[in-house]
């Protein structure tokens, strides 16, 4: 308004600019847009808020929790899944039994609490989720936020499997006449999920061509059928619980984070409720201290083990959910003064002490199933699904009033699932919305389109083949990709965004001060301590005895390649393609170069002029618009100014 007062061809030259960067800016994803329309709206209307801007315009605002709490519940929800009900027991039972919780709770302080704490803080001081975040930060580091994304959409699919298999199991719970159907009068567990549920075997092996069991193990000939390259057909019972399944996730995040967080409030707490009356069943059984001793008693000669050490490391990362991009999402709906320091220690405590409760459920229940039929606890098939679908409902099927059981049983396991699946595709959703792709679309459509296209690839997972597909998928997906993420995100932050400065938006965020201490263990002792564990890991992963053929072995890999080769080829291609204004967020080579560098410049010139002007002229003597107090027009100058600065 000055110009146009004092000089209306200058007013022009400043219309003409600020209409070239609305044409560029429509290019540029939408969340950045909204802040740049942002700071229009202040420099055009004075009172204008962001808010109002955003609502002016056709990109609604970012979406809030409605209450810290709400995020809080669903970051507990995320990160309490199906794998501290299955995999940390089993990864007790293979690694030592108590022994395991040391290196355990060693890498919960050393590595997830301080990358947990990272990721929630860096997504709530940019508002915007992981996809998008890291090219904040740096260019090149814009690979990271793709490998969290490709990892987290590949779990995502063969996830929902889980709940599938245990929707099937809820439904088949409702026995009216008390005997489940898995019951040893009726065939066992055993048969029960691999003939009744898979289908991966015949009834009864007529031929001695018909395998005894679906597990693969040292001598089995290739080609199996039904295996990895011959799958069979689809298991049709299965097809209807996995597309229940993603309608049940549609549900959750049709709306964003307003329905999530509602659903959380339920599938996050209802969970603890029945593994505490699971707890009291157990330890009440005859035999619950014969696995309880098992469970608690270390063997500390495991501890010299790399392997136990990466399993730790891995379960660290599976059960916090640090490394996948979904807490960087969660925290960018975020309020900018959340409290999120209190968040990084209470969430992972909560969780772990989870999985330590869930251990005590499971082997007491092993303990007594052992105590009656005289097999020792360390002969039992304790790993993953065996454990989730043939162990423990074998157990209940013994229980007084077995169906309810049964039913409370598969009921926590679908709420457990739930909370972690539509948390990864929220974040997938939240990648679509920042890069700005549909945007005309409303998110129900969007979600609806996520969810089609992961269960037509699901759809593999439930063939007659499909138990191999998911543990060849399972062993090679993310592992690796999860510590080298871990790795870059705290160099990232130590040495590119600064661990000086990621202290200073903490104490302003959230008012809480950060030792020294945890900074330098950004800058070094977390990605010394990943490095390692890294190189174990692809140690441990390539010279492993293996039962899959080696094409599917090769498969394995391709996929562990597909979401760790992002890193370092988008950290190349800032080097091949030279960008002069990067740290702007500009998504283009052609946005970086050229016009925009000239435009950026004539801004800050016009602005420094403007600013310049009105300090020597006073702000009282020019006279003020309607509607403008005349108070405000060196806060005008200033935000003029400081506008110009972020856009350079």
């Amino acid at each position: 308004w000055r110009l146009k007062l004092a000089c209306p061809r200058s007013a022009r030259l400043w219309t003409s600019h600020c209409s070239l960067l609305y044409n560029m800016c429509q290019q540029r994803p939408s969340a950045l847009r909204r802040e740049e329309r942002g700071h229009a709206a202040l420099g055009e209307g004075g009172a204008a808020s962001n808010a109002g801007a955003a609502a002016a315009s056709k990109d609604p605002p970012r979406r809030k929790w409605s209450s810290g709490a709400e995020f809080t519940i669903a970051c507990i929800g995320y990160a309490v899944g199906l794998g501290n009900f299955w995999r940390f027991p089993a990864l007790c039972f293979n690694n030592g039994g108590g022994a395991f919780l040391v290196p355990y709770t060693l890498t919960l302080l050393l590595i997830g609490m301080p990358i947990f704490l990272l990721e929630l803080g860096m997504g709530q001081k940019f508002q915007i989720g992981g996809a998008e975040l890291w090219k904040r930060v740096h260019p090149s580091l814009g690979g990271l936020g793709v490998a969290s994304i490709t990892a987290t959409a590949i779990v995502a699919v063969y996830y929902n499997v889980v709940v599938c298999w245990a929707l099937w199991y809820f439904f088949r719970s409702f026995a009216w006449d008390g005997v489940l159907p898995w019951a040893e009068s009726r065939g066992g567990a055993l048969q029960f999920w691999e003939v009744d549920t898979l289908h991966c075997r015949p009834a009864q092996n007529l031929s001695s061509a018909a395998p005894e069991t679906c597990a693969w193990g040292a001598g089995t000939t290739w080609p199996q059928e039904p295996g990895i390259a011959r799958p069979g057909p689809l298991v049709w019972p299965l097809v209807g619980c996995l597309a229940l399944g993603w309608v049940l996730v549609w549900l959750c995040v049709c709306k964003g984070v307003h329905s999530a967080g509602k659903v959380a409030w339920f599938t996050a707490l209802f969970p603890y409720a029945v593994l505490l009356a699971l707890l009291v069943r157990g330890l009440s059984l005859p035999g619950a201290h014969v696995g309880l001793k098992w469970y608690l008693t270390p063997s500390f000669d495991k501890l010299a083990e790399p392997q136990v050490w990466v399993a730790a490391a891995s379960q660290i990362f599976y059960s916090t959910g640090i490394g996948w991009g979904t807490l960087p999402a969660f925290a960018s709906y975020n309020r900018h003064d959340h409290n999120f320091v209190r968040d990084a220690w209470l969430v992972p405590v909560i969780n772990c002490g989870t999985s330590f409760l869930a251990g005590l459920v499971v082997f007491s229940v092993l303990g007594d199933m052992s105590q009656e039929t005289g097999v020792p606890i360390d002969e039992m098939q304790i790993e993953g699904s065996g454990l989730a679908f043939v162990v423990y409902p074998q157990a209940i099927a013994k229980l007084p009033v077995a169906p309810l059981f049964a039913l409370l049983f598969f009921t926590m396991l679908l709420c457990l699932g739930l909370d972690s699946e539509f948390s990864m595709v929220e974040t997938i959703l939240t990648a679509v919305d920042d890069a700005g792709v549909g945007q005309n679309y409303p998110r129900a459509v969007k979600a609806a389109a996520a969810c089609l296209a992961m269960f037509g690839v699901g759809l593999l997972f439930v063939t007659r083949g499909g138990l191999h597909w998911l543990e060849l998928v399972d062993g090679y997906a993310a592992n690796l990709t999860l510590f080298i993420v871990g790795g870059v995100e705290c160099l990232a932050v130590g040495w590119v965004y600064g661990a000086d400065r990621f202290a200073a938006d903490t104490l302003e965020m959230a008012k809480a001060k950060l030792p020294k201490a945890l900074l330098w263990n950004y800058k070094l002792v977390v990605p010394a301590l990943l490095a390692v564990l890294t190189v174990q890991a692809f140690v441990s992963t390539a010279t492993s005895k293996v039962h899959f053929p080696p094409y599917a072995v090769a498969l394995g890999w391709c996929l562990a390649l597909a979401s760790a080769l992002p890193i370092p080829l988008l950290a190349i291609r800032p080097l091949c393609c030279p960008l002069p204004y990067a740290s702007e967020g500009l998504t283009s080579p052609r946005e970086r170069a050229g016009l925009v560098g000239k435009l950026a410049a004539s801004l800050h010139r016009l602005s420094r002029s403007l600013s310049f002007g009105a300090s020597s002229r006073g702000a009282s003597s020019a006279p003020a618009p309607s509607g403008l107090p005349p108070e405000l027009s060196t806060e005008r100058a200033d935000v003029e100014l400081a506008a110009a600065r972020e856009v350079r």
